[in-house]
């Protein structure tokens, strides 16, 4: 007979229950000290508990922040001499702030905005149809953060495994492997002009960065070398570009220049625990400026591999490759609005009905809409929200008509939510119940209102649950319904990379090649991550991401050397889509067989056929009478 396979494996059983006594913990210490609504306290051990230490306690630390804060800025605004109408539009815009920047902030930061804006409302939404009382409310959401955030940590830190640090730098410093591997094979003339080697690296790289702050969290050393990190990464976009420009470049390179990359290649995926010898990653003939550039993020490579090998603790040396600030401006703009709107629409209404219910339910747009909007794909997630707090919903009810009831003293209320407890640690314990599981335990929180007394209205209790079910629906069907598009998300991307573009032309001596580097490479991993999430693209990215860098050097080259009028009328023109970018391409060609230095032709080459390789992506999301008209000829 085949031993009997438990669905529940030790680490995740053991998991579960930690979850459930920091909870039941949090709770039983909040209803001892008397504290104004007990079941906030349980409600933080679920969100702060994470894969990770660092993670885990990092979450803890902007809990307590963005609960402070968040109770600072609902008192104050209960305490606005103006109408309740009024005071729910300053909250309303508070709450719309916060959940635009949770676009702006990364990695775990976020979250202490997400939580300055829920808290506001756990205040603000009560006080507005019953302002007695505010002050205890402020006070008792404060203490009960403090209770669950202390003991969540305190049970769950030791038994979570610290950040996997180690494998993330790993993976990294394979990916700037290929970068340079795929630079040798670039040289060699291999044919790669499919773009599916560069889209597959473009793609992991994006990946892995947008991941680099989670992966820091908790971590001092973690954080100080998040410049490597993006040292490595402007380097392995650099390094693929400028061999592109080398190859392209109009003038002869060594043919030893491939092997001595494939050499520097194969010791960073093999050997990165050492340095490499000066001589082995010196290459031969830098007298081109293409050669120059390869060679400048090739040692940003190997500094940045060798640092994050060994750490020093030391900032990467000035003047070396730096990435720009990730911003998603206007997605935090549309998140900040809809959250906004949604929110006073919620408040008002309530306001105007007088209603418990009403409250209860424009807490909930206010909650879920935060939720969902700082989401990179809500639509994705919406239904699983929803399920989880139908779930909690349907369990509270249960509970606080069968259960709550028959409570007559602290013990049997500590016992009551022992089997909801443990219910809710294994179910988020397990990674295929965790996506529902968590909002079922919060929402189960929320609704049971276990330590409150009890309600003997049947109707009542219906009418809270709910209204709390239906303001996750209606959240829920809001985000389905307006989905947020990963393909206009790249459509958007691409007008950037083509407006800084045309600050380079238009700004005069502002974008130097350093500037230009580091939002040119943040702007194609912007691109590059929004691509890897368009799936109805399937393998239909636009061609020359990497082009567009070589394209904006060529142009800051080009203008320090002097640029010709009639240059700066062609590119204009290209990039205000009221010229083909493979005809201006072919206009430029013939101005440079007119120029009599070689300089200038040389510069001039480059430049043409760096807008031509952009071609693709000049017109990539414009309207089809216009991307006929930019395409490349």
């Amino acid at each position: 007979m085949p031993p009997l396979s438990l669905p529940w494996d030790p680490a995740v059983t053991r998991r579960a229950l930690l979850l459930a006594l920091a909870a039941w913990l949090s709770f039983a210490i909040a209803t001892v000290l008397h504290v104004h609504n007990a079941y906030w306290a349980a409600m933080p051990v679920w969100v702060i508990s994470q894969p990770a230490r660092g993670v885990l306690l990092e979450r803890a630390v902007f809990r307590v922040v963005g609960t402070l804060l968040g109770a600072a800025v609902g008192f104050a605004i209960i305490l606005l001499p103006v109408p309740p109408l009024l005071q729910a539009m300053a909250l309303a815009l508070w709450i719309g702030l916060n959940a635009g920047t949770t676009h702006v902030l990364r990695g775990v930061h976020s979250y202490g905005a997400f939580m300055a804006g829920m808290t506001s409302a756990v205040v603000v939404i009560p006080s507005l149809l019953a302002p007695a009382g505010f002050e205890a409310i402020a006070a008792a959401r404060v203490q009960c953060t403090l209770v669950g955030v202390i003991v969540g940590s305190l049970v769950l830190a030791l038994q979570t495994p610290p950040s996997p640090l180690a494998a993330f730098y790993a993976q990294i410093r394979a990916v700037s492997a290929e970068a340079v591997a795929y630079a040798a094979r670039v040289l060699r003339g291999a044919p790669v002009e499919d773009g599916r080697e560069e889209r597959r690296i473009l793609g992991h790289v994006s990946e892995l960065e947008a991941s680099a702050r989670m992966h820091a969290a908790g971590s001092m050393a973690g954080y100080r070398r998040l410049g490597h990190v993006d040292l490595l990464v402007v380097g392995s976009l650099s390094t693929m570009a400028a061999a592109q420009a080398v190859r392209d470049g109009h003038s002869r390179f060594s043919p030893a220049l491939p092997e001595r990359l494939e050499a520097i290649a194969a010791h960073l995926g093999r050997d990165w625990h050492r340095p490499l010898p000066a001589e082995a990653r010196q290459l031969p003939a830098l007298d081109d400026s293409g050669l120059v550039r390869l060679d400048r993020a090739l040692g940003e490579i190997l500094a940045a591999d060798q640092t994050l090998a060994v750490p020093t603790g030391l900032p990467p040396e000035p003047g070396t490759g730096w990435l720009a600030p990730h911003r998603e401006w206007k997605l935090a703009w549309s998140s900040g609005l809809l959250a906004t709107g949604a929110s006073f629409a919620a408040a008002a209404l309530a306001l105007r009905l007088r209603v418990p219910a009403m409250g209860l339910a424009a807490l909930g747009v206010c909650v879920f809409t935060m939720v969902l909007g700082g989401m990179a794909l809500p639509q994705r997630v919406a239904p699983k929200l929803f399920a989880g707090v139908l779930l909690g919903v349907l369990v509270a009810v249960g509970y606080r008509l069968l259960v709550q009831p028959a409570i007559t003293n602290h013990l049997g209320l500590l016992l009551s939510v022992v089997p909801f407890l443990l219910a809710g640690g294994f179910a988020l314990a397990h990674p295929r119940t965790a996506p529902v599981g968590l909002d079922a335990c919060m929402c189960f929180l929320m609704a049971s209102q276990a330590g409150n007394p009890a309600v003997h209205d049947t109707a009542r209790i219906l009418r809270d649950s709910a209204a709390l079910a239906l303001s996750a629906g209606l959240m829920a069907a809001l985000f389905i319904l307006l989905p947020r598009r990963p393909q206009r998300q790249a459509v958007d991307a691409a007008a950037v990379i083509r407006r800084d573009l045309q600050r380079i032309l238009e700004a005069g001596g502002d974008t130097g090649p350093a500037l230009w580097r580091a939002q040119g490479t943040r702007q194609i991993l912007r691109l590059s991550l929004h691509l890897g999430r368009a799936r109805k693209l399937g393998r239909r990215w636009p061609r020359g991401l990497l082009a567009t860098l070589n394209l904006g050097q060529a142009m800051i080259d080009l203008r320090e050397a002097g640029m010709p009028e009639a240059v700066r009328v062609l590119l204009a023109a290209a990039l205000r889509q009221r010229m083909r970018p493979g005809s201006a391409a072919e206009a430029l060609r013939a101005l440079a067989e007119a120029q009599a230095g070689t300089e200038p032709r040389r510069l001039l080459l480059g430049l043409a056929d760096a807008l031509a390789q952009s071609a693709d992506l000049l017109a990539f999301g414009l309207p089809a009478r216009n991307a006929g008209r930019t395409g490349s000829a």
